[in-house]
Protein backbone atom coordinates (compact mmCIF):
# COMPACT_ATOMS: atom_id res chain seq x y z
CA UNK A 1 0.00 0.00 0.00
CA UNK A 2 1.26 3.52 -0.59
CA UNK A 3 2.32 5.38 2.53
CA UNK A 4 0.14 7.16 4.87
CA UNK A 5 0.00 10.86 5.92
CA UNK A 6 0.86 11.07 9.34
CA UNK A 7 0.14 13.44 12.00
CA UNK A 8 2.93 12.93 14.88
CA UNK A 9 4.05 14.96 17.87
CA UNK A 10 8.51 16.10 17.72
CA UNK A 11 11.01 18.15 18.98
CA UNK A 12 12.26 20.42 16.11
CA UNK A 13 15.56 20.77 17.79
CA UNK A 14 16.96 19.61 21.43
CA UNK A 15 14.88 20.02 24.74
CA UNK A 16 11.99 22.12 22.53
CA UNK A 17 8.88 21.71 23.33
CA UNK A 18 6.56 19.43 20.98
CA UNK A 19 5.34 20.49 17.79
CA UNK A 20 3.07 18.24 15.44
CA UNK A 21 4.86 16.88 12.46
CA UNK A 22 3.15 15.78 9.07
CA UNK A 23 5.01 12.98 7.44
CA UNK A 24 4.28 10.04 4.73
CA UNK A 25 4.99 6.69 6.07
CA UNK A 26 7.16 4.06 3.73
CA UNK A 27 5.19 1.70 1.92
CA UNK A 28 4.67 -1.75 4.38
CA UNK A 29 7.18 -4.30 3.78
CA UNK A 30 5.96 -8.18 3.69
CA UNK A 31 6.60 -8.76 7.30
CA UNK A 32 5.45 -5.03 8.71
CA UNK A 33 2.42 -4.06 10.42
CA UNK A 34 1.07 -0.45 10.67
CA UNK A 35 -0.68 0.36 13.54
CA UNK A 36 -3.39 3.14 14.77
CA UNK A 37 -2.35 4.22 17.90
CA UNK A 38 -4.58 4.64 20.48
CA UNK A 39 -2.28 5.25 23.65
CA UNK A 40 1.44 6.05 24.11
CA UNK A 41 3.00 6.34 27.69
CA UNK A 42 5.60 8.64 28.14
CA UNK A 43 9.33 8.03 30.54
CA UNK A 44 12.49 9.69 31.39
CA UNK A 45 14.15 8.04 28.31
CA UNK A 46 11.87 10.02 25.97
CA UNK A 47 13.14 13.18 27.81
CA UNK A 48 16.68 12.00 27.28
CA UNK A 49 15.96 11.63 23.80
CA UNK A 50 13.89 14.99 23.40
CA UNK A 51 17.14 16.82 25.39
CA UNK A 52 19.25 14.88 23.26
CA UNK A 53 21.36 13.59 25.87
CA UNK A 54 22.14 10.47 24.28
CA UNK A 55 23.88 12.12 21.35
CA UNK A 56 23.03 10.19 18.21
CA UNK A 57 20.31 8.51 19.20
CA UNK A 58 18.03 11.56 18.14
CA UNK A 59 17.60 12.83 15.52
CA UNK A 60 15.52 16.41 14.95
CA UNK A 61 12.60 16.54 14.60
CA UNK A 62 12.50 13.31 17.06
CA UNK A 63 9.43 11.88 17.60
CA UNK A 64 9.48 9.52 20.56
CA UNK A 65 7.03 7.20 22.10
CA UNK A 66 8.21 3.33 23.02
CA UNK A 67 5.14 2.24 25.37
CA UNK A 68 2.41 2.37 22.27
CA UNK A 69 -0.82 0.74 22.38
CA UNK A 70 -3.21 0.69 19.05
CA UNK A 71 -5.18 -1.39 16.43
CA UNK A 72 -3.54 -3.31 13.33
CA UNK A 73 -4.85 -1.35 10.72
CA UNK A 74 -2.69 -2.51 8.02
CA UNK A 75 -0.95 -5.96 7.23
CA UNK A 76 1.76 -6.67 5.54
CA UNK A 77 1.51 -9.69 2.66
CA UNK A 78 3.63 -12.65 4.82
CA UNK A 79 2.60 -11.29 8.44
CA UNK A 80 1.37 -14.02 10.71
CA UNK A 81 -0.94 -14.21 13.63
CA UNK A 82 -2.02 -10.74 13.77
CA UNK A 83 -5.03 -9.26 12.54
CA UNK A 84 -6.75 -6.20 11.36
CA UNK A 85 -8.28 -4.34 14.18
CA UNK A 86 -6.37 -6.28 17.06
CA UNK A 87 -5.23 -4.42 20.04
CA UNK A 88 -1.47 -4.52 20.08
CA UNK A 89 2.04 -3.17 22.05
CA UNK A 90 5.38 -1.93 21.19
CA UNK A 91 7.99 -1.48 23.18
CA UNK A 92 11.89 -0.25 23.28
CA UNK A 93 12.15 -1.68 19.93
CA UNK A 94 10.84 -2.92 16.91
CA UNK A 95 12.94 -5.06 14.85
CA UNK A 96 15.97 -7.26 15.26
CA UNK A 97 17.93 -9.85 13.23
CA UNK A 98 16.47 -12.65 14.89
CA UNK A 99 19.55 -14.94 13.32
CA UNK A 100 22.18 -13.81 15.94
CA UNK A 101 23.15 -15.47 19.43
CA UNK A 102 21.03 -12.75 21.45
CA UNK A 103 18.30 -13.53 19.45
CA UNK A 104 18.11 -17.43 19.18
CA UNK A 105 18.41 -17.25 22.88
CA UNK A 106 15.45 -14.60 23.18
CA UNK A 107 17.40 -11.39 24.03
CA UNK A 108 16.66 -10.16 21.26
CA UNK A 109 17.09 -6.38 23.14
CA UNK A 110 21.07 -7.51 22.63
CA UNK A 111 20.94 -7.70 19.31
CA UNK A 112 24.00 -6.11 17.52
CA UNK A 113 21.60 -5.33 14.80
CA UNK A 114 18.76 -4.27 17.34
CA UNK A 115 16.58 -1.20 16.06
CA UNK A 116 14.66 0.61 18.93
CA UNK A 117 11.49 2.22 18.56
CA UNK A 118 12.24 5.70 18.66
CA UNK A 119 16.01 6.34 18.03
CA UNK A 120 18.60 6.95 15.52
CA UNK A 121 15.59 8.41 13.00
CA UNK A 122 12.71 5.92 13.95
CA UNK A 123 9.62 7.52 14.65
CA UNK A 124 8.04 6.72 17.51
CA UNK A 125 4.19 6.26 18.89
CA UNK A 126 3.86 10.47 20.08
CA UNK A 127 2.02 9.79 16.26
CA UNK A 128 -1.45 8.83 14.91
CA UNK A 129 -0.12 5.66 13.16
CA UNK A 130 3.46 3.91 13.37
CA UNK A 131 4.82 0.57 11.48
CA UNK A 132 6.75 -1.92 12.86
CA UNK A 133 8.01 -5.22 12.13
CA UNK A 134 5.26 -7.63 13.23
CA UNK A 135 6.96 -9.66 15.12
CA UNK A 136 7.74 -7.44 17.40
CA UNK A 137 4.19 -6.59 17.77
CA UNK A 138 2.13 -8.09 20.99
CA UNK A 139 -1.18 -8.97 21.58
CA UNK A 140 -2.57 -6.83 24.70
CA UNK A 141 -4.91 -9.08 27.28
CA UNK A 142 -8.24 -8.10 27.04
CA UNK A 143 -8.39 -7.81 30.68
CA UNK A 144 -6.09 -4.81 30.95
CA UNK A 145 -6.73 -1.10 29.71
CA UNK A 146 -4.68 0.50 26.93
CA UNK A 147 -3.82 2.86 29.36
CA UNK A 148 -2.33 0.52 31.85
CA UNK A 149 -0.96 -1.82 29.46
CA UNK A 150 1.44 1.05 27.97
CA UNK A 151 3.88 1.04 30.41
CA UNK A 152 4.08 -2.53 31.11
CA UNK A 153 5.67 -2.48 27.63
CA UNK A 154 9.19 -0.90 28.79
CA UNK A 155 8.78 0.35 32.33
CA UNK A 156 6.88 -2.98 33.78
CA UNK A 157 9.11 -5.37 31.47
CA UNK A 158 12.46 -4.26 32.40
CA UNK A 159 11.38 -4.47 36.23
CA UNK A 160 9.40 -7.75 36.08
CA UNK A 161 12.65 -9.58 34.25
CA UNK A 162 14.91 -8.45 36.37
CA UNK A 163 12.66 -9.83 39.61
CA UNK A 164 11.76 -12.82 37.70
CA UNK A 165 15.60 -14.30 36.94
CA UNK A 166 16.56 -13.24 40.46
CA UNK A 167 13.82 -13.98 43.10
CA UNK A 168 11.79 -16.46 44.39
CA UNK A 169 8.82 -16.47 46.56
CA UNK A 170 10.04 -15.69 50.28
CA UNK A 171 13.17 -13.93 49.36
CA UNK A 172 13.60 -10.77 51.06
CA UNK A 173 13.90 -8.07 48.68
CA UNK A 174 14.53 -4.16 48.64
CA UNK A 175 12.80 -1.82 46.02
CA UNK A 176 15.04 1.57 45.96
CA UNK A 177 12.31 4.35 45.05
CA UNK A 178 8.70 4.65 44.33
CA UNK A 179 8.37 6.43 41.17
CA UNK A 180 7.53 5.16 37.61
CA UNK A 181 9.60 1.77 37.76
CA UNK A 182 9.34 1.20 41.83
CA UNK A 183 5.75 1.28 42.14
CA UNK A 184 5.38 -1.36 39.56
CA UNK A 185 8.99 -3.06 40.55
CA UNK A 186 6.71 -3.30 44.22
CA UNK A 187 4.11 -4.61 42.49
CA UNK A 188 5.33 -7.67 41.25
CA UNK A 189 7.67 -8.75 43.83
CA UNK A 190 4.70 -9.07 46.00
CA UNK A 191 2.59 -10.55 43.74
CA UNK A 192 5.79 -13.11 43.06
CA UNK A 193 5.01 -14.30 46.66
CA UNK A 194 8.44 -11.75 47.97
CA UNK A 195 8.53 -10.01 51.40
CA UNK A 196 9.07 -6.65 50.31
CA UNK A 197 10.84 -3.48 51.89
CA UNK A 198 10.00 -0.30 50.22
CA UNK A 199 13.40 1.74 50.55
CA UNK A 200 12.32 5.47 50.03
CA UNK A 201 13.73 9.05 50.51
CA UNK A 202 10.33 10.61 50.75
CA UNK A 203 8.46 9.77 54.04
CA UNK A 204 5.18 11.19 52.27
CA UNK A 205 4.70 7.88 50.29
CA UNK A 206 4.82 5.26 52.83
CA UNK A 207 1.21 4.93 52.02
CA UNK A 208 1.48 4.11 48.43
CA UNK A 209 4.26 1.84 48.79
CA UNK A 210 2.10 -0.41 51.48
CA UNK A 211 -1.33 -0.20 49.13
CA UNK A 212 0.98 -1.57 46.01
CA UNK A 213 2.55 -4.28 48.53
CA UNK A 214 5.17 -3.47 50.78
CA UNK A 215 5.74 -4.93 53.56
CA UNK A 216 8.05 -2.25 55.53
CA UNK A 217 8.67 1.35 54.65
CA UNK A 218 12.50 2.40 55.09
CA UNK A 219 12.97 6.20 54.84
CA UNK A 220 16.31 6.46 53.36
CA UNK A 221 17.15 9.94 55.11
CA UNK A 222 16.52 8.53 58.40
CA UNK A 223 20.13 6.39 59.50
CA UNK A 224 18.24 4.44 62.47
CA UNK A 225 15.61 3.07 59.57
CA UNK A 226 18.37 2.31 57.62
CA UNK A 227 20.50 0.76 60.19
CA UNK A 228 17.42 -1.55 61.59
CA UNK A 229 17.44 -3.36 58.13
CA UNK A 230 21.29 -4.21 57.29
CA UNK A 231 21.93 -8.02 56.76
CA UNK A 232 18.50 -8.03 56.36
CA UNK A 233 17.87 -8.60 52.35
CA UNK A 234 18.36 -10.73 49.72
CA UNK A 235 18.17 -8.64 46.56
CA UNK A 236 18.12 -5.10 46.19
CA UNK A 237 16.46 -3.95 43.11
CA UNK A 238 17.15 0.03 42.65
CA UNK A 239 14.45 1.83 40.31
CA UNK A 240 15.66 5.40 41.09
CA UNK A 241 17.99 7.80 39.43
CA UNK A 242 18.96 10.01 42.31
CA UNK A 243 21.98 9.48 44.47
CA UNK A 244 21.90 8.14 47.66
CA UNK A 245 23.89 6.31 50.32
CA UNK A 246 25.40 3.31 48.73
CA UNK A 247 26.85 2.25 51.48
CA UNK A 248 24.66 2.10 53.66
CA UNK A 249 22.24 0.20 50.83
CA UNK A 250 25.08 -2.24 50.42
CA UNK A 251 24.96 -2.92 54.36
CA UNK A 252 21.33 -3.89 53.47
CA UNK A 253 22.45 -7.06 52.38
CA UNK A 254 22.70 -10.37 53.70
CA UNK A 255 25.51 -12.57 52.17
CA UNK A 256 25.41 -13.48 48.94
CA UNK A 257 23.10 -10.56 48.01
CA UNK A 258 22.65 -8.79 44.63
CA UNK A 259 22.60 -5.26 44.19
CA UNK A 260 20.70 -4.57 40.74
CA UNK A 261 20.61 -1.54 38.88
CA UNK A 262 16.87 -0.55 36.57
CA UNK A 263 17.81 2.69 37.19
CA UNK A 264 20.54 5.11 36.02
CA UNK A 265 21.57 7.26 38.90
CA UNK A 266 25.23 9.26 38.52
CA UNK A 267 28.17 6.98 38.48
CA UNK A 268 28.30 5.09 41.81
CA UNK A 269 31.54 3.71 43.97
CA UNK A 270 31.69 0.71 45.79
CA UNK A 271 34.06 -0.70 48.43
CA UNK A 272 34.84 -3.61 46.75
CA UNK A 273 36.70 -5.54 49.97
CA UNK A 274 33.39 -5.20 51.99
CA UNK A 275 31.38 -6.45 49.48
CA UNK A 276 33.77 -9.73 48.91
CA UNK A 277 33.50 -10.27 52.65
CA UNK A 278 30.06 -10.99 52.29
CA UNK A 279 29.98 -12.20 48.62
CA UNK A 280 27.60 -9.86 47.38
CA UNK A 281 26.99 -8.71 43.81
CA UNK A 282 26.50 -6.07 41.33
CA UNK A 283 24.41 -6.15 38.16
CA UNK A 284 22.46 -4.21 35.87
CA UNK A 285 18.91 -4.71 34.22
CA UNK A 286 17.25 -4.21 30.54
CA UNK A 287 14.32 -4.62 28.72
CA UNK A 288 13.70 -8.04 28.13
CA UNK A 289 12.94 -9.85 24.89
CA UNK A 290 9.91 -11.06 23.17
CA UNK A 291 8.78 -13.67 25.26
CA UNK A 292 9.65 -11.51 28.41
CA UNK A 293 7.25 -9.12 27.37
CA UNK A 294 4.67 -11.33 26.61
CA UNK A 295 4.92 -12.68 30.21
CA UNK A 296 4.83 -9.77 31.56
CA UNK A 297 1.55 -8.81 29.94
CA UNK A 298 0.30 -12.30 30.95
CA UNK A 299 1.40 -12.23 34.82
CA UNK A 300 0.28 -8.36 35.19
CA UNK A 301 -3.17 -9.35 33.46
CA UNK A 302 -4.06 -12.62 35.46
CA UNK A 303 -2.22 -11.48 38.73
CA UNK A 304 -3.41 -7.60 38.31
CA UNK A 305 -0.19 -5.81 38.33
CA UNK A 306 -1.48 -1.95 37.71
CA UNK A 307 0.19 0.60 37.02
CA UNK A 308 -0.71 4.07 38.36
CA UNK A 309 -1.65 6.39 35.25
CA UNK A 310 -2.13 10.00 34.79
CA UNK A 311 -3.37 10.63 31.59
CA UNK A 312 -3.64 13.36 28.93
CA UNK A 313 -4.94 13.83 25.06
CA UNK A 314 -2.31 13.50 22.53
CA UNK A 315 -2.51 17.61 21.95
CA UNK A 316 -1.36 18.26 25.77
CA UNK A 317 1.54 16.17 25.67
CA UNK A 318 3.81 19.12 26.51
CA UNK A 319 1.86 19.15 29.73
CA UNK A 320 2.38 15.72 30.21
CA UNK A 321 6.25 16.44 29.31
CA UNK A 322 6.76 19.39 31.68
CA UNK A 323 4.86 17.19 34.95
CA UNK A 324 6.74 14.26 34.43
CA UNK A 325 10.11 16.88 33.98
CA UNK A 326 8.95 18.17 37.17
CA UNK A 327 8.51 14.73 38.80
CA UNK A 328 4.92 15.48 39.52
CA UNK A 329 3.04 12.99 37.51
CA UNK A 330 1.87 9.74 39.89
CA UNK A 331 3.49 7.57 38.30
CA UNK A 332 3.25 6.74 34.93
CA UNK A 333 2.15 9.28 32.15
CA UNK A 334 0.01 8.16 29.05
CA UNK A 335 -1.47 10.04 26.32
CA UNK A 336 -4.10 9.14 24.48
CA UNK A 337 -5.17 10.02 20.71
CA UNK A 338 -8.62 11.09 20.48
CA UNK A 339 -11.69 10.43 22.27
CA UNK A 340 -10.67 6.89 22.87
CA UNK A 341 -11.77 4.71 26.05
CA UNK A 342 -9.26 3.35 28.21
CA UNK A 343 -11.34 0.42 29.22
CA UNK A 344 -10.56 -3.36 27.91
CA UNK A 345 -11.09 -3.41 24.01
Amino acid sequence: MNGRLVTAWAAAQSKRELMTLSYRSPPLRPMDVEIQVTHCGLCSSDLHLIDGHWGDASVYPQVCGHEVIGHVSALGENVAGLSLGQRVGVGWYRSACLGCEFCLRGEEQHCPCLIATCTHGERGGLADYMHCDSRFVFPIPTTLSSEHAAPLLCAGVTVYTALRRATWPGMAVGIVGIGGLGHLAVQFAAKRGCRVTALSSSPHKERDARTLGANRFVDLSNPVECKQVRNALDYILVTSSVTCDWTAIVDMLRPFGTLCFAGMPPPVTFDIASMMYKTLSITTANVGGRQDILDTLDFAATREVRPWVQSWPMEDVNQAIRQLRNGRVRYRAVVHVGDVQSQPQ
